[in-house]
């Protein structure tokens, strides 16, 4: 696995973490935080397969539920985020950084979710 991938996926179970504490803080129920770490450790074993034959040919099949599993609670959780109004910006500058929030959240996943969509095609091959 390439230093690149490495990084990903250090920085990915940090992100995992961070939002876990922070559901915590916020006073998120059980389920949703146990479903919030299940989509993180998802995306992170997506990522690992990709590179891994070994863990892609036990998750097989799995793969498929699994990547439809993790895109549904990530824009369930996504949809149902906190947005976050500062103080010191005015209410247009809020609206673009709840939206461009929203899209880094996005955009960060988005690897994971291709590794999933690729272990899913392998599977047909």
């Amino acid at each position: 696995m390439p230093w690149w991938a490495i990084a990903y996926l250090v920085f990915l179970a940090v992100i995992v973490l961070i939002s876990i504490i922070k559901d915590f803080i916020d006073h998120h129920a059980i389920p949703y935080i146990a479903a919030e770490f299940i989509s993180g450790a998802i995306s992170v074993s997506f990522i690992v397969a990709y590179w891994y034959s070994e863990l892609a040919n036990t998750l097989s099949w799995l793969v498929i539920p699994l990547l439809i599993y993790s895109v549904s609670w990530d824009q369930y959780a996504l949809h149902h985020m906190k947005k976050a109004d500062y103080e010191d910006l005015t209410e247009q500058e809020n609206k673009d950084m709840h939206k461009y929030s929203k899209l880094f959240a996005i955009s960060f996943v988005l690897p994971s979710y291709i590794a999933g969509l690729y272990l899913s095609y392998q599977l047909f091959q």
